[in-house]
C-alpha cells in the first residue's frame, strides 16, 4: 500500500469543514464535493474512520475551487465553535488551560492525525513552542500547515482567550526540516488581577516600611489591615472570575463526556451482541431457529429501527424475504410477496449486486441510486419508506446465502462506517450458522429419504409377493368360473351370478397389476421414444378426463426429449397424475402438463438427498387445487393411501406412478402448498449421443410447426356414452 493510500487523518477534520461550508458557504454542493474526494457521507459522520492523503488533497483542491478561497485556517479555527459539535473540546477541555493542552499536543494529535510527530515545550505561562515533523514518505500540502495554525488558535480560543499570536519562522514548505510554531496569548483578566496583587502588596510593604522608618507615616495596624483587605479582595475577585471560566469549561466537558459515555454504551452493546450471536448460533438448529435467534439478538442489542434478512433459494436464482423486524403489517405483506431475480445479467439493484459481488453496500440516500433499479424496486422502496440503509452479504467460505439490511427510519440516527464494519463482521457468523443449519437439514432429508426408500422397498417386496400369490388365486377362480359357465345353458339363471364373479375377479386382477407396478415387478417393454410425442398422443384422452370447470394446458418443450421408456406405462403415469390433479380441483381451476429438461447437478442431489447427477427429461403436472400438507405428502406414494372418501379411490394411483418411474430409473418429486396447488415432477434419464439422434422428432398433425405447443380447453367436450 502506498503512503497516499494509508489512513492518516481522522474524518472529523473533514466533518469540521463540511459543517463550516453548510453554515457559511451554503452555495457549495457538499455531496458533489465529497463524491469528488471519494469520501462517503457515512465516513464523514463516523469519528472512528480515517482518510488518506489523496482524499484530503482532493477535498481541499475542490473545496478551494468551489469557495473561491483557501479556508484551511478558517476551518481550523471553526473547530472551536459549538457549531462544530465540540470536536476539539472532547480532547482538550479536560486539561483546563491552553498551556496544558498545547503541551499535551503530542497525545491529542493522535486523535486527529497520524501523519507526523508533535512535540511541545513551555516557554512561559502564556507561550508554548510546538514542533511538527512529518513521517517518512508523507507528503503534506501547504494548506495543512495553515490548518494546523488554525487548530492551535482554536485550542487557545476554547478557553475563552482572544486569538493568540503564532510565530511560524521555520516551515517544511520553505526548506525547513520541520514546522515550528510559537503560540502566545494574552493573559486572562483574573490572571492580570492576580499579577497586579502579587506585585502591589510587596511594593506597598516596602514603601510603607521606608516611610515608617523616617517617621513620615504612622498607624501601621490600620495600614496592614487595609493591605490585607486589598489582597483578600483581589484574590476573591480573581478566584470568582477563574471559577466562572472553569464552570463554563466543565459544562462543555460534560457535553463531550455524555457523548463518550453514549458511545461506550454502543460499544458495550455491540460487544454483548457479538457474544450473544455466537452463543445463540453455537447450538445446532434449523434454518428457522437460526434466523429467529439472530433477529432477536440484533433487535435487542443493536440500535437499528429496522432489520431484514433475505435468503436465496437452492438454485441461487431468487432472493426472498425470510425474517425481519420494525416493519408494519402492510410493509411485511409487501416483503412476503417480493423477490429479487439473481439471474438477470443487467440487474444493478443494491441487494442483487451485494449478493453477486459478495460486498457490503452503504446507501446514504436511495434517491441517488434509484436510477440503477427497476421501476418495481423503486415502488417497493417507496412502500417501505427506505432511504438510508446498509446491506451486507451473508456468506461463508465464499458462498453467499443471502443479505442482511438495516436502517433507522424512526430515530433518524445516521448510519456510520462503524455500523458497516460491525455488520460486515457479524454477517459471516450468521452465514456459518446458516450453512451448518443447511447441512443439518440436508442430512435430515437424506436420512428421511433413506428411511422412506427402505420403507417403500419393504412395502414393494410385500406388495409384489401378495400380488403374485393373489394373481395365481384369481387365475384359478376365473378358470373354474369359465368352466362352470361352459357347463350351464346360456339362459340358466346362474349365468348372471357367475358373470358378476368374473367382473369382480377382473377388477381384483387390475389391482394386482397396480401392486406389481408399484413393486416394479411388472413386465415392461422399453424402447427409445420422444417424451413430447408420448404426451402429445395422450392429448385427446386427457382432455376427456377433466371437467368443464377445468382449463387444460399442455406445454411441450422445444427440445427433443429422447428417453428409454415403455410408452404404455408412461401413458399410465400421465393419466394417473391427471386424474389425481383433477380430483384435487372439485370447484375447477387450471391443470397444466408441461415437458422440459434439466441438469441434475451435485448441489441439487445434495439438497434433496436423492438422485444421480445427469441430464433428465421432466414431466410436470400442476394443479391449482387444494394442495397437501407435509404430513400427507410423506404418505401419498404409499399403496392404498388415499385422502378421498370411501369408495372413491383405491389409493394406488400415485403408488403406480412411483413404481413405474422407479422401473425407468427415474424420480418423483412433489411440491405442494395447501390452498395454492400441487406440482408433481417426474424425472426420467435423457438419452444422449447417437442413441438420441435415432429418435424421431415430434409429429403432431394438429400442431405441426411450433416448437412449443400449448393447448387450452376452457370447456370439456362431451364424452362418449
Amino acid at each position: 500500500m502506498s503512503i497516499d493510500d494509508q489512513p492518516l487523518y481522522n474524518s472529523k477534520i473533514i466533518s469540521i469543514f463540511v459543517s463550516l461550508l453548510q453554515k457559511k458557504y451554503p452555495h457549495v454542493d457538499v455531496p458533489e464535493l465529497l463524491r469528488y474526494a471519494e469520501i462517503t457521507p457515512y465516513e464523514v459522520s463516523d469519528e472512528g474512520h480515517w482518510l488518506t492523503q489523496r482524499q484530503v488533497d482532493r477535498f481541499h483542491a475542490r473545496m478551494t475551487q468551489m469557495v473561491g478561497a483557501d479556508i484551511s485556517r478558517e476551518g481550523g479555527r471553526y473547530a472551536a465553535s459549538s457549531a462544530a459539535h465540540g470536536m476539539m473540546m472532547k480532547y482538550t477541555l479536560g486539561l483546563i488551560g491552553p498551556a496544558n493542552t498545547l503541551l499535551a499536543i503530542g497525545k491529542c494529535s493522535c486523535n486527529f492525525s497520524r501523519s507526523g510527530n508533535y512535540t511541545a515545550a513551555k516557554l512561559a505561562d502564556n507561550k508554548v513552542e510546538i514542533t511538527f515533523v512529518p513521517h517518512e514518505g508523507v507528503e503534506e500540502q501547504p494548506f495543512q500547515c495553515e490548518n494546523r495554525i488554525g487548530m492551535f488558535e482554536a485550542v487557545v480560543m476554547l478557553f475563552n482567550y482572544h486569538p493568540p499570536e503564532i510565530e511560524h519562522n521555520e516551515c517544511i514548505f520553505q526548506g525547513g526540516e520541520c514546522c515550528r510554531y510559537i503560540v502566545s496569548w494574552k493573559k486572562t483578566l483574573y490572571a492580570k488581577v492576580r499579577s497586579f496583587r502579587n506585585r502591589l502588596i510587596p511594593l506597598a510593604l516596602i514603601v510603607y516600611a521606608l516611610l515608617l522608618h523616617f517617621g513620615l507615616v504612622g498607624h501601621p495596624v490600620q495600614f496592614l489591615a487595609a493591605l490585607a483587605f486589598l489582597a483578600l479582595g483581589s484574590s476573591y475577585v480573581a478566584q470568582l472570575m477563574e471559577t466562572r471560566e472553569i464552570v463554563t469549561a466543565l459544562d462543555q466537558v460534560k457535553e463531550s463526556t455524555e457523548q463518550i459515555v453514549a458511545q461506550m454504551g454502543v460499544n458495550y452493546n455491540n460487544a454483548r451482541m457479538v457474544n450473544e450471536v455466537g452463543q445463540a448460533l453455537s447450538t445446532q438448529a434449523g434454518i428457522k431457529d437460526v434466523l429467529e435467534n439472530v433477529i432477536k439478538v440484533i433487535e435487542k442489542r443493536l440500535n437499528y429501527d429496522r432489520c431484514i434478512i433475505m435468503l436465496a433459494d437452492a438454485r441461487k436464482s431468487r432472493l426472498t424475504f425470510s425474517t425481519g423486524y420494525g416493519y408494519t403489517d402492510a410493509q411485511r405483506e409487501v416483503l412476503l410477496e417480493t423477490s429479487f431475480d439473481l439471474t438477470a445479467p443487467d440487474t444493478q439493484g443494491v441487494f442483487v449486486t451485494c449478493f453477486r459481488e459478495n460486498q457490503s453496500r452503504f446507501v446514504s440516500d436511495f434517491a441517488e441510486v434509484a436510477y440503477l433499479h427497476t421501476r418495481r424496486s423503486v415502488v417497493l422502496s417507496q412502500e417501505l419508506e427506505a432511504r438510508s440503509f446498509i446491506c451486507c452479504p451473508i456468506a461463508w467460505d465464499g458462498e453467499v446465502l443471502g443479505v442482511l439490511a438495516v436502517d433507522n427510519k424512526k430515530s433518524q440516527r445516521p448510519l456510520m462506517q462503524s455500523d458497516l464494519s460491525l455488520l460486515t463482521g457479524i454477517a459471516p457468523v450468521i452465514g456459518m450458522s446458516l450453512r451448518n443449519a443447511i447441512h443439518l437439514e440436508r442430512e435430515r432429508r437424506m436420512s428421511e429419504q433413506i428411511r422412506q426408500s427402505q420403507k417403500m422397498e419393504s412395502v414393494g417386496v410385500l406388495a409384489g409377493g401378495i400380488a403374485h400369490d393373489f394373481n395365481n388365486l384369481l387365475t384359478g377362480m376365473m378358470g373354474f368360473v369359465a368352466l362352470a359357465q361352459m357347463k350351464l345353458k346360456r339362459d340358466d339363471p346362474a349365468q348372471e351370478y357367475l358373470e358378476q364373479v368374473l367382473n369382480a375377479a377382473e377388477r381384483a386382477a387390475s389391482l394386482t397389476q397396480g401392486l406389481l407396478a408399484f413393486s416394479r415387478k411388472q413386465v415392461n417393454h422399453p424402447e427409445p421414444v420422444n417424451l413430447n410425442q408420448v404426451v402429445a398422443n395422450l392429448r385427446k384422452i386427457v382432455s376427456r378426463l377433466v371437467t368443464s370447470k377445468i382449463t387444460l394446458r399442455i406445454e411441450l418443450s422445444p427440445e427433443k426429449l429422447a428417453v428409454v421408456a415403455d410408452s404404455s406405462q408412461m401413458d399410465q403415469v400421465i393419466t394417473n397424475l391427471v386424474n389425481n390433479a383433477r380430483d384435487a380441483m372439485p370447484d375447477g381451476g387450471t391443470l397444466t402438463i408441461c415437458t422440459s429438461s434439466m441438469e441434475m447437478n451435485e448441489e441439487w442431489v445434495d439438497q434433496r438427498g436423492y438422485g444421480r447427477p445427469g441430464r433428465y427429461a421432466v414431466i410436470s403436472v400442476t394443479d391449482t387445487g387444494t394442495g397437501i400438507d407435509e404430513a400427507t405428502k410423506a404418505h401419498v406414494l404409499e399403496p392404498f393411501f388415499t385422502t378421498k372418501e370411501v369408495g372413491k379411490g383405491s389409493g394406488l394411483g400415485l403408488a403406480i406412478v412411483y413404481g413405474i418411474v422407479k422401473q425407468h430409473e427415474g424420480y418423483v418429486e412433489i411440491d405442494s402448498t395447501p390452498g395454492v396447488g400441487t406440482t408433481l415432477n417426474v424425472y426420467v434419464p435423457l438419452l444422449t449421443g447417437t442413441a438420441a439422434a435415432g429418435v424421431a422428432e415430434l409429429q403432431d398433425p394438429d400442431a405441426p410447426a411450433p416448437a412449443v405447443i400449448v393447448f387450452s380447453r376452457p370447456e370439456s367436450r362431451p364424452t362418449s356414452p
